[in-house]
């Protein structure tokens, strides 16, 4: 698939609102390897939604999700970027 096609077809209802702090939670938890986990910012809880929702329309490859999610949050209003900005924080405050 292609980038302009998976863009295409990721349904952005999917992406705005950010998951709930559960959900956000049981994610960084299951990482034990990634490195400084404990961090917690927007961008990478954006990251997990786009991954979440390219692997729901069958989409896997890792660089396209990367350019997906790239190009989707250059593109999201300040209002969908400080939905996550506040999910970060409250992930790092727990």
């Amino acid at each position: 698939m292609s980038n302009d096609t998976l863009l295409a077809n990721i349904n952005r209802n999917n992406i705005h609102p950010p998951p709930e702090i559960e959900e956000v939670l049981n994610f960084f938890n299951s990482k034990k390897h990634m490195r400084d986990y404990n961090r917690c910012h927007a961008y990478m809880i954006f990251r997990y939604s786009v991954t979440k929702e390219c692997k729901r329309i069958g989409e896997f490859n890792v660089t396209l999700i990367r350019k997906a999610a790239d190009h989707l949050w250059k593109n999201s209003t300040t209002q969908e970027k400080s939905e996550y900005v506040n999910l970060g924080q409250r992930k790092e405050n727990l």
